[in-house]
């Protein structure tokens, strides 16, 4: 088997992974599929594709190319891009799907299942014959064609790159990353007949429960018994025959479990319910789901816990370090204090509670994602939190026509010149900032997806050919101009408003919840609505505050039940009792 050409490494992501049995049989497979073909691995959301890949790579020390295909992605954009060069000539530029062919890496594309099939057909030439032409006028040739033709005119490299013939690498492979098209629905099925001719097929299940236990306990030690029950569940609702338990299944992947496992085990808890309601987002679905995932909790044993929040619990923080409820973690130095948020915030107990489990998160390293209505105080909630962590922050807000490009570069006017800017994204990633994408849900999700790299392994593909990539690749490749390394500190919060009506937003919790450490914000309970508007309008009457409380909660209700079209919020009973005052 040609080897790849990159030095064995060991990485931070191959010390952490954990054999199973199957994933074991799934990787010879693989490497099998590999000796004499491009192979894709099937599999649900979140049941370890990408690590099997990363692990071949790995073990056969090849560079990984990712590419993570949307939805509106041209044939065009898979080989070549047009790109401008400072003096304005605009020129071709190889994919990196090309430069992958050129260099012999392995080329990960992600989700061959979101583009269109006829996207896909361009690259027929290039899985079976290793040649493809290029918009160019270039033309790739298969390693032993084009020493042929070398042989046969005499010519040196220098003279074959000038008639504009390259070599593809033996070693280049490509490994195609999909979910499993669903039967009967209204969609046409990805998987045609034109696409199986592609790559050698490989189907993989979700890992069985006695695997998950053998993972978890290897990395966090002995599972609790709240934990047990959690994997429990997992497994009774991926076996359901039931569309609508099967949809909840996505959300207890064996990532999240994972993720759920890491908190327990750093921040012992026995309340299951909050942390499967927090990962399915239960507050925000639909009557039946709900009422079905409820009925599967009671069948494990998974009961709801009554709580109330600590009247107590304070959120206290000095020059050295930040304590809110019981979680106590050093404040971070920093220089760019500008950025860092300064912002007016009266705690009540409902949200220094919600603080205290972001800070947890920040802790074990996790990304976020706050979903709620708005007005419920997300971008309050984050600020507070940045400020007393003393985080900088970088904000980008999306909308319906954010592009991809628009989400890593800036263009700007300078001197009557074009030129493009690294975005807040970008800038976050280099200098270790906390990057805030608010309004998440309103961008499409082709859009949002690309940010899954990013999420998951630390690297991503920008659309001016630079890539991001974790600090241990970076000193191991020493480092190039085309390569931006991930700064250690570098965290995601996203902020989306909830999926459907009245919203209207795109499902972002759909595409890549599961990513993130998730929590729905909710307006506060009477009680901290009250102590929340006492703190904004001192002397306004209290029976005028009880009032507009109880109002606001009645509307809340009809637009819970579909009466009302608008959810009213604790930002407009604010700004009334700010008025008041």
């Amino acid at each position: 088997v040609p080897c790849g050409s990159a030095a064995a490494t060991s990485s931070e992501a191959t010390s952490t992974y954990i054999e199973t049995h199957y994933q074991n049989e799934m990787l010879t497979d693989v490497m099998l599929s590999h000796v004499s073909s491009d192979f894709c691995i099937i599999g649900s959301k979140g049941c370890g594709k990408s690590t099997v890949v990363e692990r071949l790579a790995h073990k056969l020390q090849y560079d990984i190319e990712p590419i993570v295909l949307y939805q509106d992605m041209t044939s065009r954009d898979l080989i070549q891009q047009r790109t401008t060069k400072p003096n304005g000539d605009t020129v071709w530029r190889d994919s990196p799907l090309i430069t992958a062919a050129l260099e012999g890496k392995l080329a990960i594309l992600d989700g061959i299942d979101r583009v269109h099939h006829s996207t896909l057909a361009v690259l027929h030439r290039l899985i079976h014959d290793r040649e493809i032409q290029l918009h160019d006028g270039k033309r790739l040739l298969r390693s032993d064609r084009y020493e042929e033709i070398k042989a046969e005119t005499n010519k040196s490299d220098e003279d074959m790159e000038r008639a504009g013939i390259r070599r593809t690498h033996p070693s280049f492979r490509i490994a195609a990353l999909a979910e499993p098209p669903a039967i009967n629905s209204s969609t046409a099925q990805w998987l045609n007949s034109e696409l199986l001719s592609l790559f050698n097929f490989h189907e993989m299940r979700p890992l069985h429960k006695s695997e998950e236990i053998h993972i978890i306990k290897s990395k966090y030690g002995e599972p609790s018994e709240a934990l047990l029950k959690i994997i429990e569940l997992a497994h009774v609702l991926r076996s359901s025959t039931d569309p609508t338990l099967q949809s909840l299944a996505g959300s207890l992947s064996t990532r999240q479990l994972l993720r759920i496992a890491a908190r327990m085990h750093k921040f012992p808890n026995n309340d299951s319910y909050d942390a499967v309601h927090r990962a399915c987002l239960a507050r925000f679905l639909p009557a039946v789901p709900k009422q079905a995932l409820e009925d599967c909790m009671k069948q494990v044993g998974i009961q709801a816990i009554q709580k109330e929040y600590d009247e107590g619990i304070r959120c206290i923080f000095d020059e050295n370090t930040v304590t809110i409820g019981k979680t106590s973690v050093d404040r971070y130095k920093t220089k760019a204090l500008t950025k860092v948020p300064d912002i007016l915030f009266y705690d009540v107990p409902q949200h220094v509670a919600l603080l205290e489990v972001l800070l947890q998160d920040f802790v074990l390293g996790q990304n976020i994602l706050l979903v709620g209505n708005q007005g419920v105080g997300k971008n309050k909630i984050i600020d507070r939190l940045l400020q007393v962590m003393n985080r900088p922050r970088e904000y980008i807000q999306l909308h319906r026509d954010t592009t991809v490009q628009t989400l890593t570069l800036q263009p700007m006017v300078r001197n009557g010149v074009v030129v493009y800017e690294d975005s807040p994204l970008v800038q976050a990633v280099r200098l270790g900032h906390v990057l805030v994408i608010d309004e998440a849900d309103k961008a499409p999700t082709h859009v949002t997806c690309i940010l899954k790299t990013l999420a998951e392994n630390g690297e991503m593909i920008l659309s001016d050919g630079r890539r991001i990539v974790p600090g241990d690749l970076y000193a191991g490749d020493g480092g190039g101009a085309n390569f931006i390394p991930i700064h250690p500190d570098f965290r995601m919060i996203v902020l989306a408003n909830r999926p459907g009506f009245p919203f209207l937003g795109n499902d972002f919790f759909g595409a890549l919840g599961d990513l993130f450490s998730t929590h729905s914000v909710d307006n506060p309970s009477v009680k901290n609505e009250v102590a929340l508007l006492r703190q904004y309008g001192p002397d306004v009457d209290d029976k005028i505050i009880h009032k507009l409380v109880k109002a606001f909660g009645e509307l809340r209700n009809m637009a819970d039940q579909g009466l009302v079209s608008y959810p009213y919020s604790t930002r407009e009973v604010v700004n009334i009792v700010k008025h008041l005052q």
